[in-house]
């Protein structure tokens, strides 16, 4: 089920709080960080959808893991969602306010898939065509996908850059089969 309205309404809330407390980038830090934790761990994902943990008892726990360590209002907003039942959806709502502070700040996210781990200046030469291609800074998170062969894809938003060996060798056989294939 998807809850990106609902995650929407909840970012905007609190980017707002955010922009009105002048705390944009540490809050943004703080839920970078939130994000990171729900990534790397299956028993905090648990956590947050389990509904046999009650509303209260899921507030107590956030406080006891995050209080002291992430923005005041980050721990109130986080122990909002508990208190309204909606702590589930803090993964969407995590993802959601990351994406709406780089686009309020000009930079677009970018999923990089290559055949194998790249270096830094590897990942340097891809984020410069990126925002060559983008007009925009660009943030990006590195996968790899050996069945790419060699090459690179890359997606910004809704669109994709396939400069992967694989793609090549596709269109080769495609213009082959056709007949098409000229020097």
């Amino acid at each position: 089920m998807s809850f990106r309205k609902t995650a929407r309404r909840y970012t905007l809330a609190l980017y707002e709080s955010a922009l009105e407390k002048k705390q944009t980038e540490e809050v943004r830090k703080d839920f970078s960080d939130i994000l990171a934790l729900i990534k790397s761990s299956n028993d905090f994902r648990t956590f947050l959808i389990s509904p046999v943990i009650t509303p209260e008892r899921k507030t107590e726990i956030i406080k006891l893991i995050f209080g002291g360590k992430v923005q005041e209002l980050t721990e109130n907003f986080l122990r909002m969602l508990c208190l309204k039942n909606r702590i589930n959806i803090l993964p969407e709502i995590s993802e959601d306010f990351l994406d709406l502070v780089n686009e309020k700040k000009g930079i677009a996210k970018a999923v990089v898939k290559t055949a194998v781990e790249i270096s830094d200046s590897q990942k340097k030469s891809i984020e410069d065509i990126l925002r060559k291609f983008s007009h925009r800074e660009i943030s990006a998170e590195y996968k790899t996908e050996p069945e790419i062969i060699g090459g690179f894809i890359a997606q910004i938003g809704d669109r994709i850059i396939d400069a992967s060996i694989k793609r090549q060798l596709e269109l080769l056989k495609q213009k082959l089969t056709q007949g098409t294939f000229n020097n």
